[in-house]
């Protein structure tokens, strides 16, 4: 069975507006699990404008769709132009490794990235605010 048709658009439409785009639990500034709040900690730390989508409000679509779209279905989800980078655990090997800050175009920062909730990050820093909204 074929996923949300419409679901698929609006997240294939939200992938192609942004640059980098995080599907995560919760929202950048009050993440909800802690793989999500470590992906964020270290977009934070590299300070890299992003987008972000709540998947909670639709768990099980989108879980369908980006299994389709990408082969992935755990979240948190990164995508640098256009493209699946992975979830927590690659996020933080391509940082450790300074592939992300590589794949991103800015400098590799330096130290351990942050690991609590953002509110301590760079408050300069941009981020999409409020995440965006996925209707289904």
């Amino acid at each position: 069975m074929a996923a949300n048709p419409e679901l698929r658009e609006q997240l294939e439409q939200a992938v192609a507006a942004n640059k980098v785009l995080l599907l995560m639990k919760g929202t950048p500034e009050m993440p909800r699990c802690g793989f999500s709040m470590r992906t964020v900690g270290i977009l934070e730390q590299m300070g890299v404008e992003y987008g972000a989508i709540d998947v909670l409000p639709m768990m099980g679509p989108l879980r369908e769709v980006t299994a389709e779209l990408s082969d992935w279905q755990t979240f948190p989800q990164l995508y640098v132009d256009g493209s699946l980078v992975g979830g927590c655990d690659l996020v933080e090997e391509m940082y450790e490794s300074g592939e992300l800050a590589e794949t991103l175009g800015v400098p590799q920062p330096e130290g351990e990235p942050h690991t609590q909730v953002p509110q301590s990050a760079d408050p300069g820093v941009p981020t999409q605010s409020p995440p965006l909204q996925i209707e289904t």
